[in-house]
């Protein structure tokens, strides 16, 4: 059993919780047993403990909520994406003793009596310590040895027997450009049990010490972009516009002594990067370093997604000269450079074989309202932009939302719909469905509130459910233009229900031409098959299905028995990227209607009237036009030239392989 303690640590722990209620703990060393293989074997698996300790990983270090805390007997890994703990605070965890790849943990936690505290003192293990027995895992650690079998994410640490893996997490930032192979270094972290194979995992560039005990090179840590703030306190501008002064920060730390912090920087517009320049960063206090630079998007050549990009530089007393990241200037940190739209961001073109999103992988930066707030989109993670203003060159909300997801849940309370937002991150796609990673929650900038929401697109069922090429059935992935747009069906036949709570919507009757419909709360509505209704709510991807999905009973109407000549709704014109209709009118008409659409682009046009019984009564447009608004009269004549008898008669739009549209029109004589 482990034995060791924290001294101080726990001295200051126990000051600190002096006169907090009383509870039962269980120690660390208690719940952490594994057998020779390193299979878990806690006597107390599937019970509900409390430990108490000293916070020394926190959320955001792995992912957005795994903590280690250690009580002095040793330590122990919990997730809650929600703690909000920091790093050294003395926290009482309540959890379930569980397991995760192979190492014991606690699930289901909650938490109470927090204080500040300090971080604790590592446990210093040689590499053969730390690999002989499964008895340290969950500890805090420090371990001395030789970089070997140096990799992209991590390498070997020997000692004269054994070799022990150091794992480096791409969330925590750390570079190995300056690590090689053969030297000495220091590591200190969390010791896991990563399905039977022992590992440290290091937290940061500062877990990483080469030649310890000798001059250490410097530690360059948490670089960031922020405002400038006369006292130094970071005001977050992760969405910076051309012109912004953005203030560069970083702790850089050495044994001895920081003689030198340049900061190197550039624009880049995608084609040429500029030269790099270089300004020095100045100690504001403790580690700190700071520098200004002003970005400037204007000038780059027609710059579409223009970048700044930067690396730091730290020599110290003895002449020891490092980079972040470690491989600059090869490799550097980027920042996105003013506003791209949500539409440029999310459009493809509906034939093409990869319907990712064209800015996918890319940074940038976005503006637009909060359509479904924190909680309504699926998470307290999750919500949904959409642009202010229908786009101008297709008249419309199309391609004009997106998902925003950020994995500290820190949204619950900060943000709403109605607001106007602005966030810097990165394109993503996950499942075919598009979204926007901010940096991190102080990426999200609230603009101005309260905004009127973008009103529904009304969208056909078959449209919205389309996730099928040209090949397939003749019009291309047209569901994709509406992805994460805030939509509303027409008139619909309730088709069939399911035992998920979900129901199918056809606004032609035919359920080839259904949409799911998947609400995330609970609702007082219940589907009736037979029946009719409208849904309004965001077009979400799912499993390789479209879906509305409403927010509340407020955003469903039911129609009562459906009726079929519902199935064609005049009362909103939808735009699609290619074009569409515009308007109808007079309609009801005699003896003349016309007939306006919009068309986006050249490209081949059909416009055809049809009788109730889908014969082809008059042709008005048949070729290839160029792009331009289009206004036709239909006089009451067929192609014939004879008038027509007084009735319901449809126009029909085709453009391309990208819309097709109905429009119901009455005739009276």
């Amino acid at each position: 059993m482990k034995k060791h303690l924290f001294g101080i640590t726990l001295m200051v722990s126990m000051l600190v919780i002096s006169g907090m209620a009383s509870a039962q703990f269980t120690d660390c060393d208690v719940i952490q047993e594994y057998d020779a293989a390193g299979t878990p074997a806690s006597p107390v698996a599937g019970t509900v403990v409390t430990v108490a300790g000293n916070v020394f990983v926190v959320g955001g270090t792995y992912n957005s909520g795994t903590h280690s805390i250690a009580d002095g007997t040793g330590g122990i890994t919990f997730y809650d994406s929600g703690a909000g703990l920091s790093m050294g605070d003395y926290v009482e965890v309540t959890g379930t003793v569980g397991t995760y790849s192979g190492e014991i943990q606690l699930t289901g936690t909650t938490y109470a009596n927090t204080a500040l505290g300090s971080e604790p003192t590592a446990t210093v293990l040689t590499v053969e310590e730390a690999m002989v027995t499964y008895e340290n895992v969950g500890d805090f650690v420090s371990v001395i040895g030789t970089i070997a079998n140096l990799g992209s994410s991590g390498f070997d640490l020997a000692g004269p027997d054994s070799l022990l893996t150091i794992y480096i997490d791409t969330d925590t930032g750390i570079t190995l450009g300056d690590v090689a192979n053969g030297d000495l270094y220091q590591v200190k972290g969390p010791l896991v049990n990563y399905n039977g194979l022992i590992e440290i995992k290091p937290r940061n560039q500062a877990d990483l010490v080469e030649d310890p005990g000798g001059d250490t090179v410097p530690v360059i840590l948490n670089p960031d972009y922020t405002s400038p703030s006369s006292d130094y306190q970071p005001v977050y501008h992760w969405a910076p516009l051309d012109g912004d002064g953005i203030t560069v920060s970083a702790t850089i730390t050495d044994d001895i002594g920081v003689a030198s912090a340049t900061l190197w920087h550039r624009r880049n517009d995608g084609v040429v990067p500029e030269a790099w320049q270089s300004t020095n960063m100045n100690p504001v206090g403790g580690d700190l370093y700071l520098s200004d630079i002003v970005l400037l998007a204007g000038g780059l050549k027609q710059a579409e997604n223009p970048l700044h990009e930067f690396y730091i530089e730290a020599t110290d007393t003895g002449a020891q000269t490092v980079t972040y990241p470690g491989g600059a200037p090869a490799s550097f940190v980027s920042v996105a450079v003013g506003i791209t739209t949500i539409y440029d961001m999310q459009y493809s073109h509906p034939d093409s074989e990869a319907d990712a999103a064209a800015y996918d992988g890319q940074m940038l930066n976005i503006v637009g309202i909060v359509t479904a707030e924190p909680g309504q989109a699926g998470a307290t993670s999750k919500f949904l932009v959409q642009e202010a203003e229908v786009n101008p060159a297709t008249s419309s909300y199309a391609f004009g939302g997106v998902l925003v997801y950020e994995g500290s849940s820190n949204f619950l309370e900060n943000f709403y719909a109605g607001d106007l937002v602005r966030i810097g991150g990165v394109c993503d796609e996950y499942n075919g469905l598009t979204e926007m990673i901010p940096h991190s929650f102080e990426a999200v900038n609230l603009v101005s509130y309260p905004h009127a929401l973008p009103p529904a697109s009304v969208v056909h069922t078959r449209t919205l459910a389309d996730d099928y090429l040209t090949a397939d059935d003749g019009n291309g992935r047209m569901g994709e233009a509406w992805e994460s747009v805030w939509v509303k069906t027409f008139p619909s036949c309730v088709m069939d229900t399911t035992s998920y709570g979900e129901w199918l919507l056809s606004d032609t009757g035919a359920r080839a031409d259904s949409l799911v419909i998947n609400p995330i709360v609970e609702l007082a509505y219940e589907p009736t098959i037979g029946n009719g209704s409208t849904v309004e709510g965001f077009l979400n991807y799912y499993y390789g299905d479209f879906e509305i999905v409403p927010v509340s009973d407020a955003y469903i109407t039911d129609l009562g028995v459906w009726d079929p000549g519902s199935a064609v709704d005049n009362s909103l014109p939808t735009i699609l990227p290619a074009g569409g209709f515009t308007q109808i009118a007079p309609n009801p008409f005699n003896p003349v209607t016309k007939i306006s659409f919009k068309l986006n682009r050249d490209n081949l046009v059909q416009l055809n009237v049809y009788n109730i019984r889908g014969e082809k009564v008059r042709t008005l447009v048949q070729g290839a036009i160029p792009a331009n608004d289009y206004t036709f009269t239909w006089d009451g004549t067929g192609d014939d030239g004879r008038g027509v008898a007084s009735g319901t008669y449809f126009a029909r739009l085709r453009i391309g392989s990208e819309v097709m549209q109905v429009r119901k029109m009455s005739m009276l004589k």
